[in-house]
């Protein structure tokens, strides 16, 4: 058995073309077949050992009659041959039904077997020849565009229009339109990919969906493309980087490193403090997860369709980024709208985070760094799934949940996060005496007597501050938030010694 090398061709490029002239089409299921390869047979049980879109060529010897060419059909429809070609002799017409059902063309010819073989593999060389060199020129384009958004749309063009998305990690990233209601009529599609990087750890693809018929030259045109697309998403991750700067800078005036600890800076000096690398009101978003390698280029893509002006700086355990956010609620709610739907919940995949309040000062843009990192910290997943997502799994520093505090309370933050969930109480003037009322009542076990004599007070007096904690925000009744309000007091009210916690 003669087989030639694999090319993307069409079925009907070899029945129109000039140098394959003599063939007869008796039955022909789609013009447009892909062809991978040919094979030269001389028997007919040879055809199980073709692959897949194979022109199969039956010599003389083993089409003899009828029979030989029906068991030849059923061979090429296991096989999923896209054509059989005999040679010329009568046919009875339970021969060509045959080739119907089981839809396989077959085509006759009076030409020499071997000789029609050798043309047709000469025209499959041509045809590879020409996809390369179209493949070359999509290549030497890519050179040209922006980003990989643009190259996306740029082979989406040259399969016409078919879609095409780059995939990081089991998540899409940077995708083509989905064709229009009118180009999408139902026809058989596949899914072609690349793989955008040599090693098998590295979860980048690019893939499209196209037609049957423009299989393998879709693939051709992927994997030609990869290496230009990597180097697109990696010079697109170098500029991130660069613009990222002034925010690693300010995340390095946090003081911590690893993700785990948390060290409190040294206030800089006006010359030294970092520039704030956005204008105006602006919020910190610190995103968490426990894979930062696998999931670092998702990160970096997601963010830069979302948020392609705003830097994003990496630590170790997470990223930092800066948000400008306008001054009404809705505006700031849709910003955190974009970051919940566009990171922690995209795909299931496991990331956390949580952002600061609203800042509009380079002096408080390593508070707000602060704070998100704070924030994160507190986030939880929980048992989410990408259809029920939790909504611990992104915390914002001003409205988090009081059960969620018991996860990690530091002690140099306290101060902060009473300020922010308890904000009418800060304010009132008898702040401190109230809270030491509370944090007495609580460390009592919910004795007002007992916290009464630790302070010195009368029991009507604890009772009274407690009633008016309760006015301000401080709420005892619901039990969950019990411990956490007791954490959280204990750790502001640690240095004071005429409690004992």
């Amino acid at each position: 058995m003669n087989r030639s090398s694999a090319g993307a061709v069409e079925l009907r490029d070899l029945i129109d073309t000039p140098d394959l002239a003599g063939l007869s089409v008796l039955h022909l299921v789609s013009g447009r077949s892909p062809v991978r390869d040919l094979a030269l047979v001389a028997d007919f049980e040879d055809i199980g050992s073709v692959g897949p879109d194979t022109v199969v060529l039956l010599a003389p010897g083993g089409a003899r009659g009828g029979w030989m060419i029906s068991a030849a059909l059923r061979y090429a429809w296991e096989r999923r041959a896209c054509a059989l070609i005999v040679p010329e002799q009568p046919f009875t017409a339970s021969v060509i039904e045959l080739a119907k059902r089981l839809e396989v063309s077959l085509l006759t010819t009076g030409r020499d077997m071997t000789r029609l073989a050798i043309d047709a593999a000469i025209r499959i060389g041509a045809a590879r020849a020409e996809a390369m060199v179209r493949v070359r020129a999509v290549v030497d384009r890519l050179a040209t565009v922006s980003g990989p958004a643009q190259a996306v749309d740029m082979l989406s063009d040259e399969l016409s229009g078919a879609q095409v998305w780059i995939e990081s990690s089991g998540a899409r990233t940077f995708a083509s339109p989905m064709p229009r209601e009118a180009d999408a009529a139902p026809r058989p599609m596949s899914v072609v990919r690349a793989r955008l990087a040599p090693r098998a750890e590295e979860q980048d693809l690019v893939l499209a969906r196209v037609p049957a018929h423009a299989v393998v030259f879709g693939e051709q045109l992927l994997a030609g493309a990869a290496p230009s697309l990597r180097a697109l998403l990696l010079e697109q991750r170098l500029n991130a980087t660069r613009t990222s700067l002034p925010a690693i800078s300010i995340t390095a005036l946090t003081g911590f490193a690893p993700i785990a600890t948390f060290m409190e800076p040294s206030e800089p000096e006006e010359e030294q403090r970092a520039r704030l690398p956005l204008d105006g009101a602006f919020l910190a978003v610190c995103l968490l997860t426990e894979e930062p390698d696998r999931l670092g280029a998702l990160v970096h893509q997601l963010w830069h369709l979302a948020f392609p002006e705003a830097p994003l700086a990496r630590f170790e355990g997470g990223w930092i980024g800066f948000l400008p956010v306008g001054d009404t609620t809705e505006q700031r709610a849709e910003t955190l709208a974009r970051v919940r739907s566009g990171f922690v919940r995209a795909a299931g995949v496991p990331i956390t985070g949580g952002c600061s309040r609203v800042h509009r000062s380079a002096r408080s843009a390593r508070h707000a760094v602060r704070e998100a990192w704070l924030a994160a910290r507190l986030a939880d997943a929980g048992g989410a799934t990408p259809e029920a997502p939790s909504s611990d799994a992104f915390v914002e520093f001003d409205h988090a949940p009081l059960h969620l505090l018991k996860r990690v309370v530091p002690a140099d933050l306290a101060d902060q996060l009473v300020e922010a969930l308890f904000p009418q109480l800060i304010a009132d003037p008898s702040a401190p005496r109230l809270i030491e009322a509370v944090l007495g009542y609580l460390s009592a076990n919910g004795s007002i007597s007992t916290a009464a004599a630790r302070l010195g007070l009368h029991r009507n007096t604890v009772q009274t501050r407690l009633q008016r904690a309760a006015a301000l925000g401080v709420d005892l009744t619901e039990q969950a938030n019990v411990l956490p309000v007791h954490l959280l007091f204990a750790a502001m009210h640690r240095a004071d010694p005429r409690v004992d916690v």
